[in-house]
């Protein structure tokens, strides 16, 4: 489900993970969020002014159709942070952070292997101090199946986002285009907060919030890298597959057919034919609808079928369908040019 529209809960096990609900959070502790400090493989530097903080009054016309962590093809840091409940909550040990980041390497490593089947290879840096905090927040979270942590969570991880160090973390490594990972110490239904083309330059940080459980497994049961590659693709234009999807274009009949022709489509499910969690690997496909939104390639099988699903420039979420989209149209091309 995608940011601002209600929360549902998820009826079947494989329609658990929705797209971007519009949860707001509870006040984050008053702890400042590192200043990165070492650089990891560096790429070329970035334009200057070109970073988060550059954008707070005014925002290109790509920044304000893609969100903050723009497109798969352009290189894109994946900033993790990790919230702890107040004292004698739920909390991260070394040990569990230690595991979840071998979860998000097994996630990344995935994505970039599919993108490669279609031409593309992506950069994606992540897993150095500098691009991981630890930090504590004031209330316990909500959890559960509803994918939902309250009215004012949005919010405030918009203003921890903002706070960010980010024209220095672009110039460390050579992109403005920032996407975060908001893991929680609880059990829940894993989401992600995604930028739509009416926001403009509102709502522009984008996350993936990632629960340490699975609340649709019995208590202990991680989340899977497959759920880890699931959400951060919807940072970069990635609708969901199943019945029930927010999406505007995907219809039961679009549904239907992804099902028959790209059954392990990873937008559709993450989990195993028998509905269990995978840990080691992940058993999906990046299948060619999930790679034309991205940006990853020019025109999909069912493309003449389904005409609604290349209305919104890849990369894009839309949330009204009545929002005239030409503006943001670019004559068709495929997003694989380096970000600005």
């Amino acid at each position: 489900m995608t940011k601002r529209r209600l929360p549902v809960l998820a009826v079947l096990l494989a329609a658990a993970l929705l797209a971007g609900c519009v949860p707001r959070a509870q006040s984050l502790a008053q702890r400042p969020v590192p200043s990165p400090t070492a650089a990891a493989s560096p790429a070329p530097s970035p334009t200057p002014g070109q970073g988060l903080g550059g954008w707070q009054l005014e925002r290109t016309a790509d920044q304000q159709k893609y969100g903050s962590a723009g497109l798969l093809a352009w290189p894109c840091i994946l900033f993790s942070i990790y919230l702890d409940e107040p004292e004698g909550g739920a909390v991260w040990t070394d040990e569990e952070i230690a595991q979840s980041q071998q979860t998000l390497a097994t996630a990344v490593d995935w994505i970039e292997e599919q993108a490669a089947g279609y031409g593309v290879t992506p950069r994606l840096y992540y897993g150095t101090d500098d691009l991981i905090a630890h930090l504590g927040w004031t209330a316990p979270f909500v959890g559960g199946t509803g994918a939902d942590e309250g009215p004012s969570f949005r919010e405030e991880i918009e203003n921890l986002c903002t706070r960010l160090d980010s024209d220095t973390l672009a110039q460390t490594y050579g992109t403005s285009s920032i996407g975060f990972l908001v893991f929680l110490p609880v059990s829940g239904c894993s989401f992600t907060a995604v930028h739509f083309l009416e926001d403009g330059s509102t709502y522009y940080h984008e996350y993936s919030c990632l629960y340490k459980e699975n609340s649709f497994f019995p208590a202990g049961s991680a989340e899977s890298p497959t759920v880890y590659a699931h959400e951060i693709l919807h940072q970069f234009g990635a609708p969901d597959l199943y019945s029930g999807s927010n999406d505007l274009y995907v219809t039961d009949e679009l549904v239907s057919y992804v099902a028959e022709n790209w059954p392990d489509s990873i937008m559709m499910d993450t989990y195993n034919p028998d509905g269990t969690l995978q840990y080691d690997a992940i058993e999906k496909s990046l299948c060619p609808l999930t790679a034309f939104r991205l940006g990853l390639t020019a025109t999909f099988p069912g493309i003449e079928q389904f005409p609604a699903a290349a209305e919104d420039p890849p990369g894009t979420f839309r949330m009204d369908p009545q929002t005239d989209v030409s503006r943001w149209q670019d004559n068709g091309a495929v997003a694989t040019a380096p970000a600005a």
